[in-house]
């Protein structure tokens, strides 16, 4: 039998999120090779300095271009793969030269791997790109793994589906690394592809829901918090005054505390879909327009009051939208045409 095709678990770091105007500053592959139904893993990376002339300030930022840039002023490349933080000069064309040889015939591997594959092509130049014309994204495998049921609706979250397949997303100061996230990539891959038991896949498929269902969560309640502090606030300080304001701002301040502790008020696992979410909003509102009555007195407890009540009306827009979208779908609907 022939050995397997080999694996490039990859990342590029960039100067923008779009391949036609940025470029990649750094290139991490591991090239998997097999032979006699063994494999290594082998890590490389390059740093090629970009023309920054269209580069996107928050690229640089989330990627710590400033921070992590590692080839000396006059040179156009570097190696950057020891671990011992030497860097080998080298020329721009030597770069690009060994990135082609290490991918040639490879299946490349990563998260949202596309966006790498525009890149490297890019970089590479029209006609180099040897490698396989299929890439693979690890957030797929790990669904696939789970079950599509089990990873909720679209758009996956990669880090959530990470840990649902047993791997913990990349720390602070690994992620957005091109080595740590290739790492990364190598690493889900690992565990979505390897064989698990009835019990351990049934365990990753309710991890996934509780990462599903805290996200939600979270997503929700701080963007009810804003919303009171930006716009309920100002209404009700300048309707009712500062004493019945202060009570909005302690209840935004309480749904904050919800998202940083899923545990409080309620226990066991955070409620699912956004209408839930809401619901526990407003049972907690309520509960602190009690206690503030009694500590802070009526004016205040006001305050919570209208958060309970703006929150009601929330939520029945949240409960309407779903069969109002439903209807209009209908193809024999009554929609204009």
């Amino acid at each position: 039998m022939p050995d397997s095709v080999p694996i490039a678990f990859v990342d590029c770091e960039t100067t923008h999120l779009d391949a036609s105007i940025g470029a990649a500053w750094e290139v991490a592959v591991i090239l998997r090779e097999f032979e006699d139904d063994q494999h290594t893993d082998t890590e490389y990376v390059w740093q090629i300095r970009p023309n920054l002339a269209t580069a996107d300030p928050d690229a640089l930022r989330i990627g710590r271009f400033e921070e992590r840039f590692a080839v000396p002023p006059g040179a156009e490349a570097a190696w950057t793969a020891d671990e011992s933080g030497h860097v080998a000069l080298m020329t721009r064309r030597e770069a690009v030269t060994a990135i082609v040889n290490v991918l040639s015939g490879a299946v490349l591997v990563g998260s949202n791997p596309g966006f790498d594959d525009r890149h490297l092509r890019r970089l590479v130049g029209r006609g180099r790109a040897q490698w396989h014309y299929r890439p693979y994204d690890i957030v797929q495998l790990a669904a696939a793994k789970i079950g599509i049921e089990a990873a909720g609706p679209l758009p996956w979250s990669a880090r959530a589906l990470s840990r649902a397949v047993g791997v913990e997303p990349p720390t602070e100061d690994a992620a957005h690394t091109a080595l740590g996230d290739a790492r990364w990539a190598r690493d889900v891959y690992d565990a979505a592809t390897r064989t698990q038991t009835a019990i351990e896949l049934e365990d990753a498929r309710r991890t996934a829901k509780a990462e599903e269902r805290a996200e939600i969560r979270g997503a929700t309640l701080t963007t009810a918090s804003e919303h009171l502090r930006t716009a309920l606030f100002p209404a009700v300080y300048e309707d009712a005054g500062q004493r019945t304001a202060e009570g909005v701002t302690r209840a935004a301040d309480e749904l904050l505390r919800l998202v940083a502790d899923p545990n409080v008020p309620t226990a066991g696992e955070p409620p699912a879909g956004r209408a839930a979410v809401l619901r526990e909003a407003i049972d907690l509102a309520r509960d602190e327009a009690c206690r503030l009555e009694e500590v802070a007195g009526i004016e205040v407890a006001r305050g919570a009051r209208c958060v309970a009540y703006l929150l009601r009306k929330r939520l029945v827009k949240a409960q309407t939208e779903p069969s109002r979208t439903a209807a209009e779908a209908q193809p024999n609907g009554t929609q204009p045409s």
